[in-house]
């Protein structure tokens, strides 16, 4: 006791605040954290704690002495790290209930002060500092966590063969066929046809690729023409807008630019764009990587919305492949979206043919279809409710009428075949066959001039679907304004940011102070928690905010993180821990989703959180910790009091 007895709060006090991180917190908050905390003494060669043992929920700051981390590798001790006088540890038992996962060793004798969980939780909310310096090993606890969590599942071959995490790398072909943009066509078409190739490279002087000519460039350009050029250079007949990937990317992503750009050649360059190869469709075939691409084969040979519910149905293997492959969520939400939206668009053009046939014609005028909601943000990964729209040009006073009446007629088709494929309703009725979600450009303007000058609880839910909306059919042009006039009315709108962003706060992360759960007390969700609407919508809403304030245009939710770390909105520590939680939380729900579909029933984005491993729990938990900062740097930034 006597050498313990020579720490005087000055002295504690002066030790605490020569040390990084609390150098970052202010007198009062040191000298709270010393009013609870004790000193501890631990001989040489013995255990602060034990592999396995029971989080003591303190952190361990080092007065005098030596620890050392010992942790197993194949069956025997290894020292991974020492901490000395100033350093700290037990952080990872100090952010969750799991048991540590290495042993401190006493190797010179310690001193330590034992700093409570509620004294270092008060320690955090005091200052946004102190907390960021304790983010980036949240971030990494995350990851490893996530990692763990997909290893774990889904180790039975749901498809054999399927392989859409193998690298570009493995598959791509070295040997490209190229031509210079001054060789005549004439010569190009000989390289192809001797080397028995469907696509020449066109490469600048310096080497870079600057364009490409496929078989279907030399039918539609020259052999079709009436009297075809063979003296025609290159560049003339190239395709400049290049679809490149690099040799380190996935398969997949290689797979997601052929459905989205309807190609069949993607060009593989190095970070400083020379050429390194090409992926065809036969390399994806060959690598037995074509499930998806015969699935958008299907998608456009279809002639009904009957025969399109049929092959919508094998979205659901490509999505159980890419949980078997381990790929990340935002990877699984980016490809199912995309062939979500190849049935969207056949859906319209078959409608459309409908409205031929009846006699009502073609379109009076231009118009095209979006996406809101979880589709408008490209998070989709299994069939939800619809939120869509219709915007179409202006009229004359004498065609509104006409135009109104063909939309709504137009919409209605869209909206049924959408649902004969499976994607239900609205609640809400937000959808194209509304008359208050089919309407001209000026309208939908005038519509978000009075979201914003009139903000109550309905328009609040009105803007959030609509915010995330996103051009999927139609012309371009129309959605351009829209998005462009919404851009910088929101931007100029301090007040509508600052409502939305107190609507958001009203509600809380469901975790209490003591980081327990909160779950329904009754009803057939009891000890459950509502992933999508008690805890990532604070995710969507909180970025959503801070994207519109910057005048983002992008709607997905990983797109909007990266844009507002790029713009040093985010600190790239916050937006790495934001991400990881984000992604954590979309994958707790798609696992779930298949296991209920798998077992014939609806998914409904709840989870029990008692049914889940140590690990699991750790990662929802701390997820939600993240959750919850987030929505604290959305209230710093916007000056909102937080609930």
């Amino acid at each position: 006791m006597d050498s313990l007895a020579r720490y005087s709060k000055s002295d504690l006090y002066t030790s605490l605040k020569m040390s990084i991180p609390f150098n970052l917190l202010n007198d009062r908050v040191l000298l709270d954290i010393l009013a609870e905390a004790t000193v501890e003494y631990y001989p040489v060669g013995s255990y602060v704690f034990h592999e396995g043992e029971r989080s003591k929920k303190t952190l361990f700051f080092v007065l005098e002495g030596q620890a050392k981390a010992i942790a197993k590798f194949g069956g025997e001790d290894s020292v991974a790290t020492i901490r000395n006088s100033g350093d700290f540890f037990g952080v990872t038992g100090l952010l969750s209930d799991e048991p540590y996962p290495l042993s401190m060793l006493v190797s010179k004798t310690l001193t330590c002060l034992l700093i409570s969980q509620e004294s270092f939780q008060k320690a955090l909310r005091s200052s946004d500092r102190f907390a960021d310096y304790f983010t980036q090993a949240l971030a990494s606890r995350l990851k490893e966590l996530y990692q763990t969590f997909t290893d774990n599942q889904y180790e039975e071959k749901l498809l054999q063969g399927q392989t859409l995490r193998q690298r570009v790398s493995d598959i791509y072909t070295e040997k490209v066929i190229t031509a210079l943009p001054i060789d005549k066509i004439r010569d190009v078409a000989r390289k192809m046809s001797k080397a028995n190739v469907s696509s020449v490279v066109v490469k600048s002087f310096q080497g870079k690729p600057v364009g490409i000519i496929t078989e279907k460039d030399l039918v539609g350009k020259i052999v079709s023409a009436e009297n075809p050029d063979l003296q025609i250079e290159a560049h003339k007949i190239m395709s400049t807008d290049l679809i490149t990937v690099r040799p380190d990317d996935f398969t997949y992503q290689a797979l997601l630019m052929m459905i989205k750009h309807n190609i069949n050649h993607v060009v593989v360059t190095d970070e400083n764009g020379l050429l390194h190869g090409i992926v065809t469709i036969k390399d994806l075939i060959r690598s037995r990587n074509s499930g998806a691409l015969s699935i958008v084969r299907q998608i456009e040979h279809q002639q009904s919305y009957a025969e399109l519910a049929e092959a919508i149905r094998e979205v659901d293997q490509v999505q159980q492949a890419l949980l078997t492959e381990r790929s990340y969520a935002s990877e699984i939400c980016a490809l199912i979206s995309e062939l979500y939206d190849r049935v969207t668009r056949k859906i319209i053009m078959l409608a459309e043919a409908q409205m031929i046939a009846e006699g009502w014609g073609a379109p009076p005028t231009k118009y095209c279809f979006i996406n809101m909601g979880s589709a408008g943000r490209k998070e989709q990964f299994s069939r939800t409710d619809q939120d869509n729209g219709i915007i179409y040009a202006d009229s004359t006073e004498e065609s509104a009428s006409l135009a109104a009446n063909y939309f709504l007629a137009l919409g209605k088709k869209i909206v049924g075949g959408l649902e004969e494929c499976g994607f239900k309703r609205c609640p809400g009725e937000v959808m194209a066959d509304n008359p208050r979600w089919c309407l001209p450009l000026s309208m939908w303007k005038n519509n978000v001039k009075l979201w914003v000058d009139k903000l109550d609880p309905k328009n609040i839910r009105n803007m959030t679907i609509f915010l995330d909306y996103r051009y999927i059919a139609g012309e371009t042009a129309l959605y351009d304004k829209l998005k462009l006039f919404t851009t910088r009315h929101f931007r100029n709108s301090s007040h509508a940011l600052l409502f939305m962003a107190e609507d958001d706060l009203r509600h809380r992360v469901p975790l209490n102070l003591f980081g327990h759960f909160i779950t329904e007390r009754t009803g057939r969700q009891r000890k459950k928690i509502n992933l999508k609407s008690a805890v990532m919508v604070h995710m969507v809403d909180c970025l959503r905010i801070f994207a519109l304030r910057e005048g983002l245009e992008e709607t997905n939710s990983f797109d909007r993180i990266h844009r507002l770390k790029e713009r040093g909105v985010f600190k790239p520590d916050d937006a790495e821990y934001i991400e990881a939680a984000y992604e954590s939380l979309l994958m707790f729900r798609i696992r779930d989703a298949v296991e209920k579909m798998k077992e014939g029933k609806e998914p409904d984005n709840y989870i029990n959180p008692g049914r889940l491993t140590k690990k699991e729990k750790s990662l929802l938990k701390e997820s939600l910790v993240i959750v919850n900062r987030l929505q604290s740097l959305t209230a710093h930034a916007f000056h909102v009091y937080k609930a």
